[in-house]
């Protein structure tokens, strides 16, 4: 089955962000080449067999199972799967370094204040 990949507004927000930040460190032409190449891996890789990667493990210890990560050079990529649909949703894309903790807070928790 192939599934159609779609990327939430918090996931098109966490890459626009994600190539701000590393204009700093990359450059702006590289930068876009990251930006490019998660998309391409997101596309490709999700879009084929998203059931292969893990349940993102950070999210797992507070009892949300529904995430999984693909972990793409240093960079992850947060996603869930409706097989019902046949849609994978890319929901953020995150530095390795970065917490999926502190994102879950920062975009779910505090948009309800």
């Amino acid at each position: 089955m192939t599934y159609q990949v779609r990327f939430t507004r918090v996931g098109k927000t966490t890459l626009s962000l994600l190539q701000r930040y590393m204009t700093q460190y990359l450059g702006v032409n590289e930068a876009q080449q990251l930006v490019r190449s998660l998309i391409t891996t997101c596309v490709e890789q999700l879009g084929a067999l998203p059931l292969q990667y893990p349940v993102c493990p950070e999210l797992d210890m507070l009892g949300v199972s529904d995430y999984r990560q693909i972990t793409y050079q240093a960079y992850k990529i947060l996603f869930r799967v409706d097989e019902t649909s046949g849609n994978v949703i890319v929901m953020a894309f995150l530095r390795q370094r970065q917490s999926a903790q502190q994102l879950l807070i920062d975009y779910v928790l505090k948009q309800d204040g």
